[in-house]
């Protein structure tokens, strides 16, 4: 075997690597600029500045702007799923948690609302995260909710929803101008009552 047989496959892996970090700052570029700003605002030239890339580099690896912000999402949603360290039935940690992230994403997503129905791909990420978000909220409250065959099962979860929706934090945060902790002493308030007046879980046989 050649020398150049035997170093092959580590110019390869050495293209791949560079590939793989090029996509990276991309998808870090993108997340981090949607977090600054309206995205009627934000290019694909600054995307390409703030990654240190040419746009043409994002075409190839993504496509246009919607394209980039669709992966972004996904990778910020991977991200985030993997960080959660609630355990179920642990209300303080699910607040601390909630109100953790929307301090990081909570003005985006606000953003984000303000132009549903403008841009099909913020229509799919607040689709897919409010699933997301009602999946977890199903996770970590599950040893406090009724069964799911119970009719008040539904009428729970959405009103666990509205008390820790991104709108209920921007009003806390931002227009009444309260702190962290104040506002996780109102969401808990909140959750409190919701799951007060739910039937009892189920009781395991």
């Amino acid at each position: 075997m050649s020398s150049g047989d035997a170093t092959r496959p580590y110019e390869m892996r050495a293209r791949q690597d560079a590939v793989d970090e090029t996509r990276e700052r991309i998808l870090e570029a993108m997340i981090d600029l949607w977090l600054e700003r309206h995205y009627d605002d934000l290019t694909l030239a600054d995307v390409a500045e703030r990654a240190d890339v040419s746009r043409q580099t994002i075409f190839r690896h993504f496509g246009a702007k919607d394209d980039v912000l669709a992966a972004a999402f996904l990778r910020g949603a991977q991200r985030a799923e993997m960080q959660s360290r609630v355990e179920p039935g642990d209300v303080a940690g699910a607040l601390r948690e909630t109100v953790a992230r929307y301090e990081i994403m909570g003005d985006a997503n606000v953003r984000s609302l303000e132009i549903e129905g403008r841009h099909p791909v913020i229509d799919e990420m607040l689709a897919r995260g409010r699933a997301a978000h009602r999946a977890w909220l199903e996770t970590v409250f599950a040893p406090q909710l009724p069964p799911s065959s119970d009719p008040a099962y539904e009428s729970i979860v959405h009103a666990l929803y509205a008390a820790t929706d991104v709108t209920v934090w921007k009003l806390l945060r931002r227009d009444f101008a309260l702190s962290e902790t104040e506002t996780r002493a109102t969401l808990r308030r909140l959750v409190d009552g919701v799951l007060a007046g739910a039937p009892p879980p189920e009781e395991a046989p």
